[in-house]
Protein backbone atom coordinates (compact mmCIF):
# COMPACT_ATOMS: atom_id res chain seq x y z
CA UNK A 1 0.00 0.00 0.00
CA UNK A 2 2.79 2.46 0.82
CA UNK A 3 4.56 1.82 -2.48
CA UNK A 4 1.32 2.27 -4.40
CA UNK A 5 0.63 5.51 -2.55
CA UNK A 6 4.18 6.66 -3.22
CA UNK A 7 3.92 5.95 -6.95
CA UNK A 8 0.51 7.63 -7.15
CA UNK A 9 1.87 10.64 -5.29
CA UNK A 10 4.83 10.72 -7.64
CA UNK A 11 2.46 10.82 -10.63
CA UNK A 12 0.29 13.56 -9.15
CA UNK A 13 3.35 15.56 -8.18
CA UNK A 14 4.76 15.22 -11.68
CA UNK A 15 1.50 16.40 -13.23
CA UNK A 16 1.32 19.43 -10.93
CA UNK A 17 4.98 20.20 -11.58
CA UNK A 18 4.36 20.19 -15.33
CA UNK A 19 1.55 22.70 -14.93
CA UNK A 20 3.48 25.14 -12.76
CA UNK A 21 7.13 24.62 -13.67
CA UNK A 22 8.98 27.38 -15.50
CA UNK A 23 11.10 24.85 -17.40
CA UNK A 24 11.11 23.88 -21.04
CA UNK A 25 9.50 20.65 -22.18
CA UNK A 26 12.84 18.93 -22.64
CA UNK A 27 14.06 19.96 -19.18
CA UNK A 28 10.79 18.84 -17.68
CA UNK A 29 11.04 15.43 -19.38
CA UNK A 30 14.54 14.98 -17.98
CA UNK A 31 13.35 15.88 -14.49
CA UNK A 32 10.39 13.53 -14.79
CA UNK A 33 12.65 10.71 -16.03
CA UNK A 34 14.93 11.23 -13.03
CA UNK A 35 11.96 11.28 -10.65
CA UNK A 36 10.62 8.08 -12.22
CA UNK A 37 14.03 6.46 -11.81
CA UNK A 38 14.12 7.61 -8.19
CA UNK A 39 10.67 6.13 -7.66
CA UNK A 40 11.71 2.80 -9.17
CA UNK A 41 14.84 2.72 -7.01
CA UNK A 42 12.78 3.52 -3.93
CA UNK A 43 10.26 0.78 -4.77
CA UNK A 44 13.04 -1.76 -5.42
CA UNK A 45 14.76 -0.88 -2.15
CA UNK A 46 11.53 -1.17 -0.17
CA UNK A 47 10.70 -4.46 -1.89
CA UNK A 48 14.16 -5.82 -1.09
CA UNK A 49 13.80 -4.74 2.53
CA UNK A 50 10.36 -6.35 2.73
CA UNK A 51 11.70 -9.55 1.20
CA UNK A 52 14.54 -9.64 3.74
CA UNK A 53 12.13 -9.14 6.63
CA UNK A 54 9.85 -11.87 5.27
CA UNK A 55 12.81 -14.24 4.95
CA UNK A 56 13.86 -13.47 8.52
CA UNK A 57 10.33 -14.16 9.77
CA UNK A 58 10.18 -17.46 7.87
CA UNK A 59 13.59 -18.51 9.21
CA UNK A 60 12.56 -17.64 12.76
CA UNK A 61 9.32 -19.57 12.29
CA UNK A 62 11.27 -22.61 11.14
CA UNK A 63 13.52 -22.40 14.19
CA UNK A 64 10.51 -22.17 16.51
CA UNK A 65 8.84 -25.13 14.80
CA UNK A 66 12.02 -27.18 15.04
CA UNK A 67 12.36 -26.32 18.74
CA UNK A 68 8.73 -27.26 19.35
CA UNK A 69 9.18 -30.48 17.41
CA UNK A 70 12.19 -31.36 19.54
CA UNK A 71 10.25 -30.58 22.73
CA UNK A 72 7.29 -32.73 21.65
CA UNK A 73 9.60 -35.57 20.64
CA UNK A 74 11.32 -35.42 24.03
CA UNK A 75 7.97 -35.34 25.85
CA UNK A 76 6.73 -38.36 23.89
CA UNK A 77 9.92 -40.23 24.74
CA UNK A 78 9.54 -39.43 28.44
CA UNK A 79 5.91 -40.59 28.31
CA UNK A 80 6.92 -43.85 26.60
CA UNK A 81 9.64 -44.48 29.16
CA UNK A 82 7.28 -43.75 32.04
CA UNK A 83 4.63 -46.05 30.58
CA UNK A 84 7.16 -48.86 30.13
CA UNK A 85 8.39 -48.46 33.72
CA UNK A 86 4.84 -48.57 35.03
CA UNK A 87 4.16 -51.73 33.01
CA UNK A 88 7.31 -53.36 34.37
CA UNK A 89 6.46 -52.36 37.94
CA UNK A 90 2.95 -53.84 37.62
CA UNK A 91 4.30 -57.02 36.03
CA UNK A 92 6.77 -57.57 38.82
Amino acid sequence: MRITSFVMGLGVGAAVAMLFAPRSGEEMREVLCEKAKDGRRYAKDRLRDLRNVANDVVDHGREVLNDQNDAVTAAVQVAKNTYRRELQMRSS
